[in-house]
């Protein structure tokens, strides 16, 4: 056993305009898609619980946006109270958190535009001091180059789709939310293609999710529909840049079309592919300033407040992360540097000490985690380093102990100093206690974490690129 171890309507100065009864997003051009910060408050609650107040935290909400509640493959709209553009809260009854479990939070948005926000989940279980995983290995051909997880049947489990660069295809786990999974089903890219990274969303507005993959040899994305039952569809390919790496699914543009922001590992910048909405997607708009360089994972946030999103990447040749702030167009403005600790290896965005300002937390090759708080208006405090283990290739972040406060995990790649998973488990206050680290497979370099198992944990997915394994660590 492995152990141990969160548009204001328009406002008319005529007397005639003030007095009507049309809401505001009638009179908007069209509403984005949603997006969500993790975590959402609170971001656990014990089996057995009262009912509650559920705060969500984002960009891109209006009058009209309703909370989606969705367990055991029922979903639910919660009543909702529009506070801002970044800001509902939601009454949650007693009876949605009788018993242990995840339930997936969405915000759907109303026409024109709007769409259904991407997914972040509340735990329903206690909360314990540290955390227990126990692990087993799945065996495949190639263990793959990255991973993501979603619901991509709509039975209310977890699943995860693999991305195999060696061997031109991905590997769909369909999962029985017990833990363990259906045999793979695989899909190929087509020759001559290296799949890379994958990632989930509703590009043609269908209710199903939707999968993307970069496609690092054919310099584009390779996208499969979802049919709903697990199931995809022929695979079409758009340009992407010269060698696409990781791939981030949001609306960039505010037009409710899903859009696909795409990093270059080659010539060092980003390329913005903005969706129409049915599944394909125009010709990418590339910032070869955005990013000093494009290996690494991208993050998603409206930092400095404005209601538009904005991105922050990894930078593996410099001491920093870089953010690209948004004009809400599709288009961004040159990057602001932000030190951190050592070259960075990928980053996220979450709100870690309940300021409602978004933070950022970068892993480095100083086998360390850098932790920059958001001051508001798209700056940050001084970073803040914490240990990991041996090169921590990708941080992830999740309430792993359910006591409803964010912690952070790193998959460790490095054959020599023993292939870890290293947990910080967070204070509450943006500050992390030390790292506990785990055992994983040979050589792991991507992961995700989903409950996969039912029981209110988180749960990780780790591929093991040298072992051609891929570990599901379950609390």
């Amino acid at each position: 056993m492995r152990r141990r171890k969160n548009g204001s309507p328009l406002l008319f100065t005529y007397f005639a305009l003030a007095l009507t009864t049309v809401p505001a997003p009638a009179w908007a051009q069209t509403n984005p898609v949603p997006f969500i910060n993790e975590p959402l408050v609170p971001a656990s609650v014990a089996p057995g619980s009262a009912g509650f107040t559920l705060t969500v935290n984002g960009t891109g909400f209006v009058q009209g946006s309703v909370v989606n509640w969705s367990m055991g493959g029922t979903s639910t709209p919660l009543a909702t109270t529009f506070v801002s553009t970044s800001e509902l809260t939601a009454a949650v009854p007693a009876g949605n958190v009788v018993t242990a479990g995840t339930a997936s939070v969405t915000v759907s948005s109303p026409t024109p535009g709007g769409g259904t926000s991407n997914a972040v989940f509340l735990q329903i279980v206690t909360a314990e001091s540290q955390v227990f995983l126990t692990g087993f290995d799945v065996t495949s051909v190639y263990a793959g180059d990255g991973v993501a997880v979603g619901d991509l049947n709509n039975d209310g489990k977890a699943d995860f789709v693999v991305a195999n660069g060696c061997c031109n295809y991905i590997s769909v786990f369909l999962g029985n939310g017990d833990g363990t999974f259906r045999p793979v089903t695989t899909y190929t890219t087509g020759n001559g293609k290296l799949p890379l990274v994958p990632a989930l969303g509703d590009f043609n507005g269908d209710g199903n999710l939707d999968l993307v993959v970069t496609d690092n040899a054919s310099r584009s994305v390779t996208v499969w529909l979802g049919n709903g039952d697990g199931t995809l569809q022929a695979p079409r390919s758009f340009p992407a840049g010269n060698e696409p790496y990781s791939v981030t699914v949001a609306d960039f543009n505010r037009d409710g079309k899903l859009d696909l922001a795409v990093s270059d590992s080659v010539r060092a910048g980003i390329a913005i592919l903005l969706g129409n909405g049915d599944g394909t997607f125009k010709k990418p708009l590339f910032y070869s300033a955005l990013l000093a360089t494009a290996q690494g994972q991208t993050t998603v946030g409206d930092f400095n407040g404005d209601g538009k999103l904005d991105v922050a990447h990894a930078s593996v040749n410099s001491d920093l992360v870089l953010v690209g702030f948004g004009k809400g167009d599709g288009t961004f403005q040159p990057p602001v540097p932000f030190r951190v600790g050592g070259p960075s290896l990928s980053v996220v965005a979450a709100d870690f000490n309940g300021d409602g300002v978004l933070d950022l937390a970068g892993s480095t090759s100083s086998n360390t985690v850098s932790v920059l708080l958001g001051r508001g208006k798209g700056k940050f405090r001084p970073y803040t380093d914490y240990p990991t283990g041996t090169n921590p290739y990708l941080v992830l972040t999740g309430d792993f102990n359910g006591d409803g406060i964010l912690d952070l995990a790193t998959v460790n790649y490095d054959t020599v100093a023993g292939n870890t998973l290293s947990i910080l488990l967070g204070n509450g206050d943006g500050t992390f206690q030390s790292h506990v680290d785990y055992q994983a497979g040979t050589a792991p370099n991507w992961g995700a974490t989903a409950d996969f198992n039912g029981d209110g944990r988180p749960d990780f997915v780790i591929p093991n690129i040298s072992g051609n394994t891929i570990s599901v660590d379950l609390q």
